[in-house]
C-alpha cells in the first residue's frame, strides 16, 4: 500500500463511522459516470471539508474501499462502503504514522 495523503486518511476514517454513508447519483448522458454535486462533506460537527473525486478513486485502486450500483427512488447511486482491509487499517494505529 502506497501512502496515503491527510485527505485519504480523513476520508476513511470518516467512512468507517456508523452514521457516515456516501452515495453518488450517477447520471448517463454525454460524459458517461458524471459525477454531480459532489463538493464537500461534513464531520459530526458540521464543518465541512473539501473532496476531490481523485481522494475517493485512489483510496478503490488501494482496496480500501469498494463501491456497489443501487437505485433508490429509480435513480442510479453508487454507494461506498469500506473494505475488510480498509476496516483494518482505520482500527489499526497505521493511520496515525
Amino acid at each position: 500500500m502506497s501512502k496515503l495523503s491527510k485527505e485519504q486518511k480523513r476520508l476513511l476514517v470518516w467512512l468507517a463511522q456508523p452514521n457516515n454513508h456516501l452515495e453518488i447519483c450517477r447520471q448517463q448522458g454525454h460524459s458517461l459516470n458524471q459525477v454531480n454535486g459532489l463538493k464537500t462533506y461534513t464531520d459530526e460537527f458540521g464543518n465541512p471539508y473539501k473532496f476531490d473525486i481523485r481522494t475517493l478513486n485512489k483510496l478503490i485502486s488501494e482496496a480500501l474501499v469498494s463501491s456497489e450500483i443501487i437505485y433508490p427512488f429509480g435513480l442510479k447511486h453508487e454507494k461506498y462502503i469500506l473494505t475488510e482491509q480498509g476496516i483494518h487499517l482505520v482500527s489499526s494505529k497505521e493511520l496515525t504514522k
